[in-house]
């Protein structure tokens, strides 16, 4: 009954590998998938709309209820990532 409800708790429970999701300044989808550390000066990618794009982080804050993860693509745009907070 213990391993029952053991297996059960760890099925419901949401796990920390999961995709970081958000919005760009234009209000596109974006996803940070797992695997990227997303740290000043690091590289990562992420999928806009269901395009790859790879990116430098500039800078990262918190705002409120999001993340702030300001990045520069490799065409050397610079956008603004509204991360949800986990």
């Amino acid at each position: 009954m213990i391993k029952r409800f053991l297996l059960l708790l760890v099925m419901a429970t949401p796990s920390l590998a999961l995709a970081w999701e958000g919005e760009d300044e234009d209000g596109n989808s974006v996803v940070i998938e797992t695997g990227n550390l997303v740290r000043r000066g690091r590289e990562i990618e992420y999928e806009r709309d269901g395009e790859t794009v790879t990116a430098t982080v500039d800078s990262i804050r918190s705002a409120g209820h999001y993340v702030e993860v300001e990045v520069t693509d490799e065409d050397g745009d610079e956008h603004t990532l509204e991360m949800e907070r986990r």
